[in-house]
């Protein structure tokens, strides 16, 4: 039932939900004040009646212990006061009786509203000077009985008092009505008030909304505006903002990435059809084809080539992928990689050197693959009786391995753009030593993949320093 109901609460519109929010706050709200002030108000009127009754006994006894057996000062309290004030607020009724329960005074009328034994009936069962609610016929009473003392003797009387509250209980009804009216006036008034406010509020929404219509991928330049929406939808802005960038950069990268693609993939292909056609074009010698063949071979090797390392960056571009890692010697693998392409170093004359030792959890096939693709590099561009050396450095939290060669550098405006796929400085120099651009980028793909950073510095036509950083843990 709570999935049911939560799940029909989510259908409706935010502006649907906030306006309900904002009226059933409203309606919580103004209903606790309203019962709160009524309360504080029948509380004040009960206090001031029960305080008005006990004055009058006060002045009663007093007028009691101190009258003569005439009573004249009395009757003024008992009989004529209560009469003046007939139309006052405070109409009420005042009986004295002696000790036999005869009536010795009392105010006009009283017997019409409750005879001496009514009064004393009803209220018998309560405590003395307890004050007791009666409907009497249309009118509703406080009554209160209680003793005195005659001319300060030990002859008691008794005093019955009854106040008539009707005037007070319409005005209370009166007020009762009036103010469950202006309750639903208000309610009905705050939940359009918030149906405005909603709607006013989910504007910048609509323009958001909007927005993402016209956005194709031919606009993905496109930028919204939320400098004046409000600071929650700002936030929102700057982030659709942020990722309008970001797909706009995959996009570009994607398109350079298709395009460069297509122009590595074309010159082999073009270079097999081209000799596969002049092949053909009229008859050859056994050698002939022998030779054709071994450079068809060699073109679909590089082909082959491309294929894997554009399949290598995919699956570590994956962000699910997960790698086993396992605890390496960095120099040990350094060493390894170093004795494998020392033919290839023995050929120009380029001394290999390494220093430092560390132990990381890394993936061992990748951390060869990005060892080997650094050091490749470095030779390819070192000259004859050159250097290239590792280092390996330790901090804290990280392990550094640093490649530095003497070769011929590369230029200050190329270095953003080297792990960019199929990316050379010089595609002549580098398509003759065999480099198709992609073996940065996979480096720069393993290291980030372990959680780490590379960073490449470099002097023209002097040196270049390639820091491989992976993190300890």
């Amino acid at each position: 039932m709570n999935n049911a109901n939560s799940r029909t609460l989510q259908s409706y519109s935010i502006k649907t939900r906030l306006t309900l929010f904002y009226g059933l706050t409203t309606v919580v709200l103004l209903v606790i004040t309203a019962l709160f002030f009524y309360l504080i108000t029948m509380h004040i009127l009960h206090q001031a009646n029960r305080q008005f009754m006990l004055d009058e006994i006060s002045i009663l006894r007093k007028l009691l212990e101190n009258q003569p057996k005439k009573f004249l000062g009395l009757e003024q309290e008992v009989i004529e006061i209560p009469y003046t004030e007939t139309g006052s607020e405070y109409r009420y009724y005042i009986r004295i009786l002696d000790k036999n329960k005869n009536t010795i005074l009392q105010t006009p009328r009283f017997n019409y509203v409750l005879t001496a034994k009514d009064f004393w009936e009803t209220a018998s069962h309560e405590k003395e000077e307890e004050i007791i609610h009666r409907n009497i016929a249309a009118n509703k009473f406080l009554l209160i009985q209680t003793q005195g003392k005659l001319n300060n003797s030990n002859e008691p009387v008794f005093i019955q008092i009854a106040l008539d509250i009707t005037y007070q209980q319409n005005i209370i009804y009166h007020y009762s009505h009036l103010l469950i009216i202006t309750l639903f006036s208000i309610i009905l008034l705050a939940i359009l008030m918030g149906y405005f406010i909603a709607n006013r509020a989910m504007r910048s929404l609509y323009r958001l909304t909007d927005a993402t219509k016209q956005i194709t991928v031919t606009s993905l330049h496109q930028r919204i505006d939320p400098k004046s929406w409000p600071r929650e939808l700002n936030s929102l802005g700057r982030a659709f903002n942020a990722m309008l960038g970001r797909i706009e950069n995959a996009v570009l990268h994607l398109t350079q990435f298709s395009g460069d693609l297509a122009h590595e993939l074309r010159t082999p292909i073009n270079n097999l059809m081209g000799e596969a056609e002049i092949i053909l074009s009229r008859p050859h010698s056994m050698k002939e084809y022998q030779e054709v063949l071994e450079s068809h071979l060699e073109e679909l090797q590089r082909v082959s080539h491309i294929i894997e390392n554009i399949l290598f960056l995919a699956r570590t571009e994956n962000p699910m992928l997960e790698i086993k890692k396992e605890e390496v010697h960095v120099e040990n693998e350094i060493t390894m990689i170093c004795e494998f392409y020392q033919a290839m170093a023995d050929e120009k004359n380029i001394r290999i050197e390494s220093e430092g030792d560390a132990v990381l959890q890394v993936n061992l096939i990748m951390f060869r693959r990005a060892l080997s693709n650094v050091l490749s590099n470095a030779l390819k561009y070192t000259p004859e009786n050159g250097l290239v050396r590792f280092k390996v450095k330790e901090s804290e939290n990280t392990v550094e391995i640093i490649v530095e060669d003497n070769g011929i550098g590369i230029a200050e405006e190329h270095l953003p753009k080297l792990f960019n796929r199929f990316y050379r400085v010089d595609s002549a120099r580098a398509r003759a030593a065999g480099g198709i651009g992609l073996g940065l980028p996979i480096v720069k793909s393993i290291v980030e993949l372990h959680h780490g950073s590379i960073l490449v510095k470099s002097e023209l036509n002097k040196r270049t320093e390639i820091t491989l950083s992976f993190p300890r843990v």
